[in-house]
């Protein structure tokens, strides 16, 4: 057997294969890639949602301003020590 075969079974790293297959897993999966999915469509919801709104637009657009201005000035100041 060469040491491909040994690595894609497991065999290199002392485990047993089926530690890392079955129900169990594939369980575990499809709960993260939902919740995966959740969290993109809510940012996607709130990103539109802003866009949308002139006020709430302009309202991000100085918070994300004033934070860049912020995160620059202690680069700025870290770097000058």
């Amino acid at each position: 057997m060469s040491a491909g075969q040994s690595l894609r079974r497991g065999y290199a790293y002392g485990v047993n294969p089926a530690v890392h297959s079955g129900p169990a897993l594939a369980r575990h999966k499809a709960s993260t890639d939902m919740v995966s999915l959740i969290v993109m469509a809510t940012l996607i919801f709130v990103i539109v949602a802003v866009a949308s709104d002139p006020v709430l637009a302009a309202s991000a657009g100085r918070i994300l301003g004033t934070a860049w201005s912020d995160a620059i000035g202690f680069i700025a100041q870290l770097v000058s020590r």
